[in-house]
Order: C-alpha cells, then sequence, then structure tokens
C-alpha cells in the first residue's frame, strides 16, 4: 500500500526488522497518483513559507519543496535534503514524512511515534500522520494507541479502504468487533483492494484475491499480488493457520515493491512467528 511518500524504519526491540516501511494506502501513490492534490499542494505551500529563501538555493528548504511540489523531479536530491531537514527545520510537516527514505534517518519506532505526533500537532486533520502512527504504534506492541491512531485516520478518510483493512487487522488482535462490514457503505468495492476488503469478510478465497491481483500493467500486478498475498497471510495467522501465514508473508517480504508497507510488515510478522524469512 502506498501513498504520499515511503518513510522507513527500523524496528529495533520487538521485531529488530531493519526497515519497515510505513507508507499508505491506496496507494496513490501506487493506484495511479497523489490521494489529495489540494493536500499535496497545500504542503507545498508550507514548505516554501518555512523555506523563505532558501526554499529557492537548494538548502533543505529547497529539496523538501522539490519533493512536495514535484515528486518525481530530482527526488534523489530532495529525498538526501530532507533527511537534514529534520534537524535544521523540524516545523514543516513534509520531513517527517520523507526523512527516513531508503532507511537513512530514523533509528527507532519512539522517534517514529514522536515525529508523527509533531506532525499530527502541527495537522490534526492530517489522515496519513495518523495512519503512520499508528502502525509504528502497532509495531512497537502498543496495540490500544494503534487502534486510536488508525481509527482517526479512517475518521478523517473514511473512502480509504486499506485504513478499514488495518483496522479489521487491529480489531483481531485486540478481540473487539470489527467495523468493517460497516465501513464497506464508503467504499469503491470495484476497485482493488475490494477482493481483499471481500476475503477478510469471508466473500471469497485466498485464491480468487490472488486472481484478481492480475493486471495487465506489471508494476500494478506486482503491487496488488504483493497485497493479495500479505493479506492472506493476515486472515491465515487469524484463523490459527501459522504454517500457511508464514508461507505467504515470505512470498510478500520477497516479491512487494520497496515502496509498500505489506513487504517489510511481513518480516516483522515472520519475526514475530519466530520463522525466517
Amino acid at each position: 500500500m502506498r501513498r504520499f511518500s515511503v518513510t522507513v524504519i527500523a524496528i529495533a526491540p520487538l521485531f529488530a526488522v531493519a526497515g519497515v516501511i510505513i507508507a499508505a494506502g491506496q496507494h496513490n501513490w501506487g493506484a495511479g497518483g497523489m490521494k489529495n492534490l489540494d493536500g499535496q499542494l497545500a504542503s507545498c505551500t508550507k514548505a516554501i513559507q518555512a523555506g523563505g529563501e532558501a526554499a529557492h538555493n537548494g538548502t533543505a528548504a529547497g529539496n523538501i519543496r522539490a519533493i512536495a511540489c514535484n515528486p518525481e523531479e530530482d527526488r534523489e536530491r530532495a529525498i538526501a535534503g530532507s533527511i537534514e531537514m529534520i534537524r535544521l527545520e523540524p516545523e514543516v510537516p513534509g520531513a517527517y514524512r520523507e526523512s527516513a527514505i531508503k532507511g537513512r534517518a530514523m533509528g527507532n519506532l519512539d522517534r517514529v511515534i514522536a515525529r508523527y505526533g509533531q506532525a499530527i500537532l502541527l495537522d490534526p486533520k492530517d489522515d496519513d500522520a495518523h495512519f503512520r502512527r499508528g502502525i509504528a504504534n502497532f509495531y512497537a506492541g502498543s496495540l490500544p494507541q494503534a487502534f486510536a491512531d488508525i481509527s482517526q485516520a479512517s475518521e478523517l478518510d473514511p473512502k480509504y479502504a486499506y485504513y478499514a483493512l488495518w483496522l479489521d487487522i487491529l480489531s483481531k488482535r485486540s478481540n473487539a468487533v470489527t467495523r468493517l462490514p460497516q465501513a464497506i457503505s464508503q467504499i469503491d468495492m470495484t476497485k482493488w483492494p475490494g477482493p481483499v476488503i471481500r476475503l477478510f469478510l469471508g466473500q471469497t478465497t485466498a485464491a480468487a484475491v490472488l486472481a484478481a491481483a492480475d493486471d495487465p500493467d506489471a508494476n500494478t500486478k506486482k503491487g496488488q499480488v504483493c497485497e493479495a498475498n500479505f493479506y492472506s497471510g493476515e486472515l491465515a495467522l487469524q484463523r490459527g493457520l501459522k504454517k500457511e501465514a508464514a508461507r505467504l508473508f515470505r512470498r510478500a517480504a520477497a516479491d512487494c515493491p520497496r515502496d509498500f508497507v505489506e513487504g517489510p510488515a511481513s518480516y516483522a510478522e515472520l519475526r514475530a512467528l519466530g520463522v525466517s524469512p
């Protein structure tokens, strides 16, 4: 699942995973672009305002502006600059989101959680920041906090299917009643990840979801197959089928695009199961 940007974190004490990607969602970036162009332009404007003249002269602020305004152009320079920007210009929300791309900035989950917390203070309606902090809390072992964060993300954007999926996963982990049957009323079930949601609702099979993941575009297919394997693994885990879950997580870990959360999350699940990738 992709969206907005990619944040890579090192799971230190809990799963010892060197890089869980907190990326989100309908992946726009994955499924065809930015989820919210107006929001992206607003972030761009904030970056320009925060950077002042520096936003035009190649400094860290200028680099984060390159990401916010034109994420496909000169991305490597922008990524490198955004890491330094966290130290120099912590008031810019984009810094928290872009800083750890390629695993170079965030050393532990506490720092990830703190930085997304700061981003949320700057923009309490940033559903993406709530989601990412929720995933970080989840892998840090703070299930109630994770549930609260992702619930808030879902309230802010109830049409975003991946929030509903992760809330279902967290509900099952905490033995709470799932909201997924109610959530689908606001989700376009004709689009991916509709088949995954139907799997979670018991309306289809893992084999059917894998078949539905096929797509004439190779990149789209790769991402959807990745997700089909990961979420099928989660369902197998919920059913107590640990060997099958491990098999599916191994596939996802090996095949997921590097900017999808499901790949590194699969490594975390495999470590939690006590099996090798």
